[in-house]
């Protein structure tokens, strides 16, 4: 009977674990992109709140984001793997990707992609609103 426990045990581990790794880059990659939204969310609030314009800085080639709100740059996860972006503000960059949140609640929108091999998210940022969504 004991044996017969064990046997099973060992099945159901066989059986789950792959399951639960393969799991982990998806888990991964959707928490790196929800803190990328929480911090354009935090952007767009300020921006509102203080009347002023906010910036958010994307640098794709050295995998950093620098805030207008904060000092230093912020380090992309190494489960982000690939990053494509598309803005519509003016003087962007194919090197550098810049969302502005205006005080009036607007924003100069656009949409960062986020991927993992074969895996992405992206983050739209919409321009008349300002509103921040993710898309898996």
């Amino acid at each position: 009977m004991e044996l017969l426990v064990v046997l099973s045990l060992i099945a159901l581990a066989v059986v789950a674990v792959p399951n639960i790794v393969a799991g982990l880059p998806t888990m991964r990659l959707r928490a790196a992109t929800d803190d990328m939204v929480v911090t354009l969310r935090a952007l767009h609030e300020e921006a509102i709140r203080r009347r002023v314009t906010t910036e958010f800085v994307l640098e794709p080639a050295n995998r950093v984001y620098h805030t207008s709100t904060a000092a230093g740059a912020h380090q992309l996860p190494d489960i982000i793997t690939a990053i494509g972006f598309q803005t519509n503000a003016r003087g962007a960059t194919g090197q550098v990707a810049q969302l502005r949140f205006f005080a009036d609640g607007s924003a100069s929108g656009g949409t960062i992609r986020l991927a993992h091999r074969e895996l992405s998210t992206s983050i739209a940022v919409d321009w008349l609103t300002g509103r921040v969504t993710r898309h898996d």
